[in-house]
């Protein structure tokens, strides 16, 4: 019996040093961190003009669809400049009407200038044919040549005054520099009075509601956060020394740790081309006398697939464990 001890010993102990390298090159192969968090899309929801908040219509933690209204603000004074915005485009299609007016009765001038400066030339065709054979006075053709000069010279003043009534009116229809000048700043009034509903665009949660009635809201201020319910990944931190056999494509098991029952499945999406502490926001400075290397950490983000038999609600920044198999071709 004795002689069996050590037999025994051997055994157990090459059974360990098996179990051991079976280990080994099962997290080899299958690199695992619990060094992992679930993400999601968050959008930080602002107003585009300032007004006071005059209805909210969520509260903290809501869960919201795509379209549901958010919060409203007071319309009264984008509605006073929309209504004053309409009003200077009707002035100004009033000004563009008596521009083109003026243009018509400086057209009808300048023909009439033409008409009395044309005649008043066959006039004076005829007194010169009589003044050769002299048959009229010398001072009958001067009087001719002055009346051609001062209707040619007034038909030239008919001409310039057409000149300027063209370019004060401009391009003619919705060409027009003053009609489209007046048509944007509606456009802008009206769409400054939309701004005044604020919608959501995808579904997800409200969070970080701090807004209330009456409150007077920044253009540009962040008023709460919406975690968008449509798209879920989760941001795991592996070792540099697992990222050898890392790949995109590879699949990979999520366990979540506030769902212990819970396994999520999903694929390997993309590997940082830093580590985390790169990006910080104090870097660490290595060029030092107390250097201690220590093994870096790289951002890989997975991608889940499909959750439709998830009934629970996920929720960002959730601490999960991930373990991606290396085995599987991608």
């Amino acid at each position: 019996m004795k002689s069996l001890r050590p037999l025994l010993a051997v055994a157990l102990s090459l059974a360990t040093a098996v179990a051991f390298y079976g280990f080994w090159q099962y997290r080899t192969l299958h690199p695992a961190t619990d060094d992992a968090y679930l993400k999601a899309h968050i959008v930080e929801v602002a107003s585009r003009v300032t007004a006071p908040a005059e209805f909210v219509h969520v509260v903290d933690n809501q869960y919201v669809h795509a379209g549901d209204p958010l919060f409203d603000l007071a319309p009264a004074t984008f509605q006073a400049r929309l209504e004053r915005a309409r009003a200077q485009l009707e002035v100004a299609a009033q000004d563009t009407g008596a521009s083109g007016a003026q243009v018509q009765a400086a057209s009808a001038a300048l023909q009439e200038r033409q008409i009395t400066a044309d005649h008043a030339r066959l006039t004076l065709t005829r007194i010169q044919t009589l003044a050769r054979r002299q048959l009229l006075p010398k001072q009958q053709l001067d009087d001719a040549l002055a009346t051609l000069a001062q209707a040619e010279a007034a038909s030239s003043a008919a001409r310039a005054e057409l000149a300027r009534a063209r370019n004060a009116l401009g391009e003619t229809g919705v060409r027009n520099a003053q009609l489209r000048a007046a048509a944007a700043a509606v456009a802008l009034a009206e769409l400054a009075l939309s701004y005044t509903h604020i919608t959501t665009l995808a579904d997800g949660w409200v969070t970080q509601l701090t807004l209330r009635k009456g409150t007077l809201v920044e253009a540009g201020a962040v008023q709460f956060a919406l975690v968008e319910a449509g798209e879920w990944w989760v941001e795991a931190n592996f070792r540099e020394s697992d990222l050898t056999r890392l790949r995109s494509g590879l699949p990979a098991k999520v366990k979540i740790d506030m769902y212990p029952d819970l396994t999520l499945t999903g694929r390997v999406q993309s590997l940082s081309a830093g580590s985390g502490a790169t990006f910080s926001l104090l870097p660490p400075e290595n060029a030092t006398g107390n250097w201690v290397k220590v093994t870096q950490r790289f951002p890989v983000r997975i991608a889940l697939d499909a959750l439709p038999g998830v009934t629970t609600p996920l929720r960002v920044g959730a601490s999960v464990n991930v373990e991606i198999d290396t085995t599987t071709p991608p």
